[in-house]
């Protein structure tokens, strides 16, 4: 019961955030009339600041993300995970038959590959790509969906699976796997009030210099939120797809997990954790992962953590509750 109850929570904590940043987008017209009438001297601080701060919700500063957990070891992460993806199959199944889960690639993939799912839940489960580079499906070198099938889809037995078309035209593939996305029937595939799709779990990755999907630090593609589900981004060659950030905030479950580390990353991805949970100067536009403060899971192990000692460690248990 306390894990439903702290589930609705959560869900409740969204839809603030959500209107908090539409009023936010509301008050600089307001203000502006206002001031027009009145003048700036109506008001005791700078009207520069209304303007920084309110323009675009990208330009604005998040609080500390609270839905963050450390864990000991990588083991821990990749089982923290495998326990959200089969209680999120199992949850949407239950309640409408079916599961829509995206994917990113990176380490996600191999968290996934280990997953031996327990039930039949992928027989009954759509799947999606928060973001895939324009190149034939099949390129086992820089296609996700290639690299998924390899490591764990192809075992999984998974094939309700939403592919590009597999050319380089970057606008081309962004309006055709939005025009797919959206064939898709609501029974699978949910919309909120304003459109847009609610994935039951979208696991997103996190890159150093906070990039999430393919939403680079300040490109226009960030700032894509005003109905795209899709957005062709073109920050390397060949270009890649994404989901906007609109997308990625409303799934039911959005989770982000760092895990592991390197010769060349002693501490793992510890620095961009620290900026995209934390940090108290950055903002969306310039570090895209801080946009998700509000609305994911943040899981990581211990190295990943390590720059953010005032954070209470946690448990795979809480964790996975609080997913």
């Amino acid at each position: 019961a306390s894990s439903t109850f702290s589930r609705a929570l959560i869900g409740l904590q969204k839809t603030i955030t959500m209107n908090l940043m539409n009023l936010f987008c509301i008050v600089p017209m307001v203000v502006g009339s206002f001031l027009s009438t009145h003048g700036a001297d109506a008001f005791a601080f700078p009207t520069s600041t209304i303007a920084k701060t309110c323009t675009f919700s990208t330009m604005l500063h998040a609080a500390p993300a609270k839905n963050v957990h450390i864990l000991h070891t990588e083991e821990d992460v990749t089982s923290a995970v495998h326990q959200i993806v089969e209680s999120a199959a199992q949850e949407a199944i239950s309640s409408r038959g079916h599961f829509a889960l995206a994917i990113p690639g990176g380490s996600v993939l191999k968290v996934l590959s280990s997953l031996n799912p327990s039930s039949d839940w992928v027989s009954k489960t759509t799947l999606a790509f928060v973001n895939h580079k324009c190149v034939p499906v099949d390129d086992v070198k820089s296609a996700i969906e290639a690299q998924a099938r390899t490591k764990f889809l192809d075992r999984w037995g998974l094939t309700d699976i939403i592919s590009l078309g597999g050319t380089s035209d970057g606008a081309k593939e962004a309006a055709e796997y939005e025009e797919k996305m959206r064939a898709i029937p609501e029974t699978k595939l949910p919309r909120d009030g304003d459109g847009f799709p609610i994935f039951d779990l979208a696991l997103v990755g996190v890159g150093d210099d906070g990039h999430i999907g393919s939403l680079y630090p300040n490109r226009d593609e960030i700032e894509v939120t005003n109905g795209p589900w899709t957005v062709a981004a073109y920050m390397k060659d060949p270009p890649s797809i994404s989901l906007t950030l609109p997308v990625m905030q409303r799934a039911r479950k959005t989770v982000i997990s760092a895990a592991g580390k390197s010769e060349k990353y002693p501490k793992g991805k510890a620095a961009a954790m620290r900026l995209a949970i934390v940090d108290e100067v950055v903002t969306p536009k310039d570090f895209p992962a801080s946009a998700l403060r509000d609305y994911a899971v943040w899981i990581l192990d211990e190295p990943n953590g390590s720059e953010m000692e005032e954070i209470e460690r946690s448990s795979i248990e809480k964790a996975v509750g609080g997913a």
